[in-house]
């Protein structure tokens, strides 16, 4: 089907199952009718908006994307909002256009904090809102503890994370990404998260540091994380792993770590030397980042025997 899905697929009222394929920009009005549907999913399309009255389906559990446009005076478009009741949606959510949330209050209308069933979150285009108005809509959209994985994407404006991004709030969480956030300087003590297992942090432009406060204060900093990817980290330049005393030395990190990847980041002069010492790390892939290249190179690297006893390297 391309362009429009017709008004008078509404009327199948005992309806559960709505698969679209192909380009699709427009779903019909009707489609809050549509009470008994429990999966509405587009595969290879691009839904623009969705109608008005989605909150209505009650009966949802699945919901492939939650597209937010910004025209607030239309009355056909679907609002943030309309989420609030949707707490049988599972699996999955693709929130995108967040920058067309008014503010922090509309955003907690969705309610996101009671969706239990929902394991794999994406919030996405954050965009050209306001420093304070970013971070207050991020601290709104702060989802279930049953998460399992996370996903935030374009968030530009905000000068640091939503205080959500804790052990105490995704205790379960075992994936993150981090993508294209420009105006953050310092990451968040993930090291905390106790199930995370990947970790993707990416296109960061103002992070120049990472050290203890990445690590966070628990016992075993990452104690479960097995894959850690850097990528686009164009200003970074020092990551440290250091401890203050001989208590904090004893501390293990990221004990399980299977493979390191540093990728696109010019700056930065060194691995941590305590992670290539007690990390038996299998996977260690550096590259477009000629420092570290020149500095664990196979035949002229200074440094290239603390890396001898990683099996693959990509350097």
């Amino acid at each position: 089907m391309r362009g429009e899905l017709p008004e008078t697929i509404c009327d199948l009222y005992n309806l559960q199952t709505l698969i679209l394929s192909d380009l699709l920009i427009k779903l019909p009005q009707g489609m809050r009718k549509l009470i008994n549907l429990r999966h509405l999913e587009w595969e290879g399309s691009r839904v623009l908006m969705l109608p008005k009255g989605i909150g209505r389906l009650t009966s949802l559990r699945t919901l492939t994307m939650f597209p937010i446009i910004g025209d607030h005076f239309r009355r056909d478009v679907c609002k943030i909002g309309e989420l609030k009741n949707l707490n049988s949606l599972r699996g999955g959510l693709v929130i995108s256009g967040i920058v067309n949330v008014k503010d922090a209050e509309e955003a907690g209308e969705a309610e996101l904090k009671n969706k239990k069933h929902l394991h794999h979150l994406e919030l996405e285009v954050f965009g050209g809102l306001a420093s304070a108005a970013s971070k207050g809509v991020a601290e709104a959209l702060q989802p279930h503890q049953n998460l399992k994985s996370l996903k935030i994407s374009h968030y530009h404006a905000a000068t640091e994370f939503p205080s959500w991004i804790a052990a105490s709030s995704l205790a379960q969480l075992k994936k993150l990404e981090i993508r294209h956030c420009a105006q953050v300087t310092y990451l968040p003590p993930l090291g905390e998260l106790p199930l995370l297992e990947s970790l993707i942090i990416e296109h960061m432009k103002r992070l120049k540091y990472v050290g203890g406060e990445f690590l966070g204060s628990s016992t075993t900093a990452f104690p479960k994380l097995k894959h850690l990817r850097f990528n686009d980290m164009k200003e970074w330049e020092k990551w440290e792993v250091k401890e203050e005393d001989d208590e904090e030395e004893r501390r293990s990190v990221m004990p399980h770590l299977h493979s390191l990847t540093t990728d696109k980041c010019p700056k930065l002069e060194s691995l941590p030397e305590r992670l290539l010492q007690i990390i038996p790390l299998q996977e260690l892939s550096i590259r477009l980042s000629p420092t570290l290249q020149d500095l664990y190179h196979e035949e002229t690297g200074k440094d290239r025997s603390k890396i001898s006893h990683i099996r693959k390297v990509w350097c």
